[in-house]
């Protein structure tokens, strides 16, 4: 489901677009990845510990000069806190699966992209313009 969501987030109507939302997906993901791992490996799930990380992951992007990935570095923090409280065994590898995830779903997108694009070309070959009919 994450690699799907993170696909989706990643195609754009265009390749500059998409490649800055790729950055963006995998900026908020890597600091997300950053902060659920280092407190998952010396604390268990808790609801006081979701409510820091996410502060936190706000925070971070501004001050590593991403600000505009806040949201999304949020919501990826949620979801992967979240889904290791309801996986308490093994909590702390849930960040690296979602890391995982994300970059599978990223390099679909990007993928996606270039095969939409190439099928467009395919299919704009043969046709001409109502001026040269």
């Amino acid at each position: 489901m994450w690699a799907a969501i993170s696909t989706i987030f990643v195609v754009r109507e265009c390749k500059r677009k998409s490649a800055t939302a790729a950055i963006a997906r995998m900026s908020a993901m890597l600091i997300s990845f950053v902060l659920c791992l280092a407190y998952l490996v010396f604390l268990p799930f808790h609801a006081w510990g979701l409510a820091l990380l996410v502060g936190l992951s706000v925070l971070v992007p501004g001050l590593i000069g991403r600000p505009g990935d806040e949201a999304t570095a949020a919501i990826t923090t949620t979801v992967v806190m979240v889904v290791a409280g309801l996986n308490a065994h093994g909590a702390w590898k849930q960040p690296l699966l979602r890391l995982v995830d994300t970059a599978i779903g990223v390099a679909a997108g990007m993928v996606t992209l270039v095969i939409v694009d190439q099928i467009g070309k395919w299919t704009a070959r043969g046709r001409t313009s109502p001026r040269h009919r």
